[in-house]
C-alpha cells in the first residue's frame, strides 16, 4: 500500500517548476529540470524510467507536446533531508521546425602555413613545365645524381653525375635562346641553385580552412562522404556551403579533408572542414585540363565501378 507525502504518492516522482531551455547558434536545444520523490522511489521503481534519451514528455506530461523532441542526456541526483532525492535532469534535443540553414550554421575560417616540398612549388611547376628532362631533375632532388664538384655550378650551366655511377654525368645549360623552352631551363637552372646550392628543400605554403558546424536529429548521411579526402567544390560554380573566401587571382579548389559528429540521443552536433587547393587547383594526371580535368583529388567514386565486357 502507497501513501502519500507532501502531495506525492510514495511511488511517484513530481516536475519542480524549474524547467529551462536554450537554443544555440548551431539550432540544437539543450534543457535542464529537476523531479523531486522518495529515494526508495527511485531505488525501486524511477531509476528504471529515468533512461537516457526517453522523451522530456514522458516523465513531464505537464509539458507542453511540442518538447517531446527533447531527449534525456543526464540525470544528477542530490539528497534532499526527509529521505527524499531531487533529480536532475539535462535533456539534448533538434527540431527541424526551428532549423534554419542561414542562422544555424556557423562558418570558421583558418589561415595557416605548412611544410611542403620545393617541387610543389607553384612557381616551380610553372616555369620547369616545359623542360623534357625535368624527371632528372627531379631524380637529383631524391639524391639519384649528385652536383660534380669539379665543373662549373652558375645561372648558365650545372653538371651533375650519377650517383650510382659517376662517370654517367647530365648537364643543364643556358643556351640564350628566347624560346619559351630556353627560358624554361634557365629557370630550372635558379632552381637547381635554390634546391641544391642554397639547400632550401621546402617551403611554408600558406593554406586556408573553412570549417562548417551545425546540429540535425541524427547526424551525416552516406552521400555527405562521397567527397571525403577529394576535390569538391570550386570557387566560381560551385563553392562551398556558406561561400568562403579566397584570393583573387588563379584558379581555386576546396577538398574536404575532415568529419565530426557526436551523436547523442536526441540530436547531433556535427562539423565538416574543406581546405583550399595550391594555385591552379590540385595535381592533374597528364594531358588533363585544369578546369575540370582528372587528378589524384579530382575523381569520381563511379570511377571504380566494374563494367561488363560487352558495354
Amino acid at each position: 500500500m502507497s501513501v502519500t507525502i507532501y502531495g506525492i504518492d510514495s511511488e511517484d516522482y513530481k516536475a519542480r517548476p524549474d524547467f529551462t531551455a536554450r537554443r544555440d547558434g548551431k539550432g540544437a536545444w539543450s534543457a535542464t529540470n529537476s523531479f523531486s520523490m522518495l529515494r526508495t522511489t527511485w531505488e525501486e521503481s524511477a531509476r528504471e524510467e529515468f533512461k537516457k534519451g526517453v522523451d522530456i514528455t514522458q516523465l513531464y506530461p505537464e509539458l507542453n507536446e511540442y518538447w517531446s523532441f527533447l531527449k534525456l542526456e543526464e540525470v544528477d541526483l542530490q539528497t534532499q533531508p526527509g529521505g527524499w532525492v531531487q533529480a536532475q535532469c539535462t535533456w539534448g534535443g533538434w527540431t527541424e521546425t526551428d532549423y534554419s540553414e542561414d542562422e544555424d550554421v556557423v562558418y570558421t575560417l583558418s589561415g595557416t602555413r605548412v611544410e611542403r616540398s620545393i617541387l610543389l612549388h607553384p612557381l616551380f611547376i610553372h616555369e620547369t613545365g616545359l623542360c623534357e628532362d625535368l624527371f632528372l631533375f627531379i631524380e637529383a632532388y631524391h639524391g639519384l645524381w649528385t652536383i660534380n664538384p669539379n665543373k662549373p655550378f652558375s645561372h648558365e650551366e650545372v653538371t651533375f653525375q650519377r650517383t650510382s655511377d659517376l662517370s654517367r654525368e647530365w648537364q643543364i645549360t643556358s643556351t640564350g635562346g628566347t624560346s619559351n623552352q630556353d627560358q624554361a631551363y634557365r629557370d630550372l637552372l635558379k632552381w637547381a641553385e635554390v634546391i641544391f646550392k642554397q639547400g632550401i628543400r621546402t617551403y611554408k605554403a600558406p593554406t586556408l580552412q573553412w570549417t562548417q558546424e551545425k546540429s540535425s536529429a541524427f547526424g551525416w548521411k552516406m552521400e555527405d562522404l562521397t567527397y571525403l579526402g577529394l576535390s569538391e567544390h570550386t570557387i566560381n560554380d560551385n563553392p562551398p556551403p556558406g561561400n568562403p573566401p579566397h584570393p583573387p587571382a588563379a584558379w581555386w579548389e576546396w577538398m574536404k579533408i575532415s568529419m565530426n559528429q557526436t551523436l547523442e540521443a536526441g540530436r547531433a552536433i556535427q562539423s565538416q572542414t574543406w581546405e583550399l587547393s595550391p594555385p591552379n587547383g590540385f595535381h592533374r594526371f597528364q594531358g588533363e585540363q585544369m578546369i575540370g580535368g582528372k587528378g589524384i583529388y579530382n575523381w569520381e567514386l563511379s570511377d571504380l565501378e566494374i563494367k561488363d565486357e560487352g558495354e
